[in-house]
């Protein structure tokens, strides 16, 4: 019976270090969500990969300016995410689709202070490094731009 027990246990555990790979990818999303709302930039210089590249011209290092400047012009930022699509292109890569809706607060004079507000469709390319999802090229477009109080 003890033998029965730790084997049942021992499955569990393996089952539980083959992780579903969208749930994996559905995490890196959930998290750079917090992140942003936390104007957490080195959460992003993790995420992206020293090799990013985007149909904008962007590497890494520039794309993490842009977030910074963001950043600092938005005391306070809201985001609210819904992954589209999820593509796992082999073991190691995958390809995203997300609708980011994003608030940026700004300090300004007036009742209404400074708000701008965009929705923007991401497509994300991905791959596993070790155990962590990096960014490597991303392509996005703006659906919605609403911008309030300015």
């Amino acid at each position: 019976m003890f033998k029965l027990a730790l084997l049942a246990v021992a499955l569990a555990l393996a089952a539980c270090a083959r992780e579903d790979p969208e749930a994996s990818l559905a995490r890196v999303i959930e998290s750079a969500e917090a992140a942003a709302e936390a104007r957490d930039t080195g959460h992003f210089r993790d995420l992206i990969a020293p090799s990013y590249a985007d149909h904008r011209g962007n590497d890494r290092d520039r794309l993490i300016d842009v977030i910074r400047g963001y950043f600092f012009t938005n005391p306070r930022v809201d985001v609210v995410t819904r992954i589209e699509e999820t593509e796992l292109l082999g073991d190691d890569a995958a390809r995203i689709v997300v609708l980011a809706g994003i608030l940026g607060r700004r300090e300004a004079s007036g009742m209404l202070g400074g708000f701008d507000g965009r929705l923007y469709r991401l497509e994300l390319e991905l791959v596993l490094r070790g155990s962590d999802w990096q960014v490597i090229g991303a392509r996005w477009e703006r659906s919605l731009d609403a911008r309030i109080g300015e």
